[in-house]
């Protein structure tokens, strides 16, 4: 198999050490290019077909120019209101990820929002959500003293655009809480009212992510069971006239630097899964 050369710049950042990590072992990729503040320029950019950004805020746009011809996977949040740009969530958009030269991938809360809400798409009347993540879900390394922090609250949080954007409803609060003495993992905890009667939540939602490898409807919620993973473990429940819905995922891998992965095999016509099924 003729090797796909790939370049990563930002790679010693938060997302770009684990996307090394993974494009070191998977199959169909070679790292021909990474460039980082800390550690400068490494072989030939020109030689890469695809480029991962692992950017902060606002810096992507600088290497635009110099990527015109390759194909990009941006993992900030700077072209997710881009219309050009594929919203790179592979189990709502894997026909146009399949066909996209420039991918932008989504933020870990949205992610783990989207993912519990889409099967209700266009049955939604309001939202109510209650996410917490590890410290790594802000961009931070993990803390040594306990401390439960709530923060942005409302519709503050720039990912909650994301979510009502792609799910298409205007009503919805977001309160994003942080535990500063765990790392990894994000468990949302979500409350909608819908405006049509469902007879079968556990049944729509199974069929909806039926061919999706990485979604797992279950009736256990833990971190534990996707830290370290791709997937995203869903959990649905309806009480009376409300649908709650409990997901979890792994911020840095399916919430980052694996989804950008999975792009990456959509966008070369892979298997999904290549190089994101281990142990």
């Amino acid at each position: 198999m003729n090797k796909i050369k790939v370049g990563i710049i930002g790679h010693t950042g938060r997302l770009g050490k684990p996307i090394v990590e993974l494009l070191e072992k998977h199959p169909a990729a070679e790292i021909v290019y990474t460039e980082s503040r800390g550690e400068g320029c490494n072989g030939t950019l020109a030689r890469a077909n695809a480029v991962f950004l692992a950017l902060p805020y606002g810096e992507s746009a600088n290497y635009l120019k110099k990527l015109n011809r390759k194909r990009i996977i941006d993992l900030s949040i700077d072209h997710r209101d881009d219309n050009s740009w594929v919203y790179g969530l592979p189990e709502i958009f894997r026909d146009e990820t399949r066909k996209a030269k420039k991918v932008a991938n989504p933020g870990c809360y949205a992610t783990s929002i989207l993912l519990a809400l889409h099967p209700l798409k266009d049955k939604i009347k309001s939202i109510r959500i209650s996410s917490t993540s590890g410290r790594s879900g802000a961009g931070m390394t993990q803390g040594k003293e306990d401390n439960f922090v709530v923060y942005k609250e409302g519709d503050q949080h720039p990912q909650i655009k994301e979510v009502s954007r792609f799910i298409g409803a205007n009503d919805i609060l977001f309160v994003p809480q942080r535990i500063d003495s765990t790392e990894r993992g994000i468990v949302s905890t979500i409350f909608v009212r819908t405006s049509k009667k469902i007879a079968d939540t556990q049944e729509l939602y199974r069929k909806a992510y039926k061919n999706c490898h990485f979604v797992r409807i279950c009736d256990d919620i833990a971190t534990k069971n996707v830290v370290g993973t791709n997937f995203c473990d869903i959990k649905v429940m309806k009480f009376a006239e409300e649908i709650v819905i409990i997901s979890t995922l792994d911020n840095i891998l399916k919430g980052g630097a694996g989804q950008a992965v999975q792009n990456f095999n959509l966008m070369y016509g892979l298997d999904e899964t290549l190089g994101l099924i281990w142990g």
